[in-house]
C-alpha cells in the first residue's frame, strides 16, 4: 500500500481485510495448504478461512481493519456526544486523508463517556454519573460505515474517583493517608491487579461496542519531583520495579483482551524516547516498545523543556523535535529487534494546539502541524495522532492531504518540509553509546581483538517532561 493512497476503503472490504489476517496465520490447515499445494488442501484452507471469517463476523461485526497507515484525529468525550461536531469531524475523515479517530472512553476524572455500563465496580464510584456521549453505541456504528478506524482511549492509573471511592485501591502515603498530587487529587495503585482488571472491563465493553483498537492513557506513574516520590507507598509491589510493572500490565491486558484480537497500544511521555531508565514514571521505552503492539510517544514540541536537544526554545522548532525524538525512537527500537525481540509500531502524538501557557508568542497552525508530520515520514515512520484538547482542527485543515493522497492546500501553496537531519552528537545517551560501541568494534576488528562492549557514555541528567502538568494542551 502507498504512504497515502489506497488507504479508504468499504466496510465489507475492510473486514476482508482483518479476516484474511485473523483466519491464514494461525489455522494449521491453511498452513498445510501452503505446503501441500493440492487442490484438496487449497479447498480445505479456503472453507478453514470461510469458517473463521463467518465466526469473526457473528462476533465482532463489521470491525474495521487497521490502516496501514493510521492517520488520527484525537476526539474527547464531549465531542463524540455531540452530533453537529461529529458530522464536521466525519466529513474531515471522508474528504482528506485522517482515517481513524482516538475516542475517549474514561478521561482522568474517571468517568466514562457512555452512558450504558455494566460494569458494578464503575456503577458502585458513580463513573457512569456523567456521560459525555447518550449515542456512542450508535456513533462507532457510524464510523463503521464511512470506513473509519476507532480507537478507545482509557485512561489507566490517574482515576481520581476510584482512587477517592476505594482508597484501597490508592496510592497511599508513607504515614498510611491517601497520597496525593500536586493538584490534590489521588492516584489508584499501579501494582494493585484490581485497578488492572476494572480498566480491561470497560476496554471490554469499548470492543463489544465495535471499537477497533485499545489504547491505554497514562499507563504511568505520577510525575513528581523526587523528594515527593519518596513519600509515596505501593501495596502490593513485593520490590517490583516501575517499569517492569507497567510492563507487566500492558502484557496482561494483552492476555486478557487476546480474543479480541485487536491491538492493545501505550501512549507514553515523549522524553520516554529520549532519556534512559523509566524517566520516573514507569515508562521505558525498552519495555514498552515490546509489550505494547505499538507505543505513541507524546512529542509535542512544547511540553520539552528548554535545552533538551540542544534548542533553547523546542516549541519553535515543530520539525526538528519530532525528527530527533523519533530518530531517537527507531534507532532504540531497532536495536531490541536486533536481540530477537518482538517490537511495536512507533505512532507519535503530534501537536495541534497553540500552546498558550509557554506565553512565547508561536501560535501553531497548519504548517506546524504538517512540518511535523513530515518529521515523521523522514523518520521512516507511517502513522500519526493528532492531538486537540478542544478536538477542534478547523485551523489545521490546510495541513491536511485530500483522501486521493493529492497534495494538501498548504503544499500546493508551495509549503515544502525543513529536511533537517539529526546531528548524531544531539541524540540520546543510548544512541550515542550505541555509535561509540559500533566504531570500537569497527576499530577493533582493524587491530584484530575483541571488541570491548564494557565502554559507557557518560548518563546524562534526569529531566522531567511538561506533559501532564501543565495547561489546556497536556497531559
Amino acid at each position: 500500500m502507498t504512504r497515502f493512497g489506497g488507504w479508504r476503503k468499504t466496510v465489507g472490504a475492510a473486514l476482508l481485510v482483518a479476516l484474511a489476517a485473523c483466519g491464514g496465520g494461525s489455522d494449521s490447515p491453511g498452513a498445510g495448504a501452503a505446503k501441500g499445494g493440492g487442490q484438496d488442501s487449497a479447498a480445505a484452507a479456503a472453507t478453514a478461512r470461510e469458517d473463521s471469517a463467518a465466526q469473526r463476523r457473528a462476533r465482532f461485526g463489521n470491525r474495521v481493519a487497521r490502516p496501514d497507515s493510521l492517520r488520527a484525529l484525537y476526539v474527547n468525550g464531549w465531542a463524540a456526544g455531540g452530533r453537529t461536531r461529529m458530522r464536521e469531524l466525519i466529513r474531515i475523515a471522508d474528504e482528506t486523508e485522517i482515517n481513524a479517530f482516538v475516542v475517549d472512553i474514561k478521561e482522568s476524572d474517571t468517568y466514562l463517556t457512555h452512558d450504558s455500563t455494566g460494569i458494578a465496580l464503575a456503577k458502585e464510584i458513580g463513573a457512569d454519573t456523567m456521560p459525555r456521549s447518550r449515542w456512542l453505541p450508535e456513533l462507532v456504528d457510524t464510523l463503521i460505515a464511512h470506513g473509519i478506524y476507532p480507537v478507545a482511549r482509557i485512561v489507566v492509573f490517574k482515576d481520581r474517583m476510584l482512587a477517592e471511592k476505594k482508597p484501597e485501591l490508592a496510592i497511599r502515603h508513607t504515614d498510611g493517608s491517601v497520597w496525593l498530587d500536586q493538584k490534590g487529587k489521588p492516584w489508584v495503585n499501579p501494582y494493585d491487579r484490581r485497578v488492572w482488571d476494572y480498566n480491561i472491563a470497560i476496554a471490554r465493553e469499548a470492543l463489544d461496542m465495535g471499537f477497533s483498537e485499545i489504547q491505554w492513557d497514562y499507563v504511568r506513574f505520577p510525575d513528581v519531583t523526587e523528594a515527593r516520590r519518596r513519600t509515596m507507598a505501593f501495596p502490593g509491589s513485593n520490590g517490583k520495579s516501575r517499569d517492569r510493572n507497567i510492563e507487566e500490565f500492558i502484557l496482561y491486558s494483552r492476555q486478557q483482551l487476546a480474543e479480541y484480537q485487536v491491538p492493545v497500544t501505550a501512549d507514553v511521555f515523549g522524553l520516554v524516547t529520549h532519556l534512559e531508565g523509566d524517566v520516573g514514571i514507569g515508562q521505558n521505552w525498552e519495555r514498552v516498545i515490546t509489550a505494547a503492539d505499538a507505543v505513541l510517544p507524546m512529542v509535542y514540541p512544547s511540553h520539552y523543556f528548554g535545552g533538551v536537544y540542544g534548542f533553547s526554545q523546542p516549541n519553535a522548532h515543530p520539525y526538528e523535535m519530532v525528527r530527533i525524538s523519533m530518530a531517537d525512537a527507531v534507532e532504540r527500537t531497532r536495536a531490541v529487534q536486533r536481540q530477537g525481540k518482538k517490537t511495536g509500531e512507533i505512532v507519535p502524538w503530534l501537536q495541534a494546539f497553540t500552546a498558550d501557557y509557554l506565553r512565547d508568542g508561536i501560535t501553531y497552525g497548519a504548517s506546524h502541524v504538517r512540518q511535523q508530520i513530515a518529521a515523521t515520514y523522514d523518520s521512516g515512520l507511517k502513522s500519526w495522532v493528532l492531538w486537540n484538547p478542544g478536538s477542534k482542527y478547523d485551523v489545521y485543515l490546510p495541513a491536511l492531504r485530500p483522501a486521493d493522497g493529492s497534495p494538501s492546500p498548504l503544499e500546493r501553496g508551495g509549503w515544502r518540509p525543513l529536511g533537517w537531519q539529526p546531528p548524531r552528537g544531539r541524540m540520546s545517551v543510548v544512541v550515542r553509546r550505541m555509535d561509540q560501541q559500533t566504531s570500537q568494534a569497527a576499530a577493533d576488528t582493524l587491530r584484530g581483538t575483541p571488541a570491548d562492549s564494557g565502554r559507557r557514555v557518560p548518563a546524562s541528567g534526569a529531566a522531567t517532561n511538561r506533559a501532564g502538568t501543565n495547561g489546556a494542551g497536556g497531559r
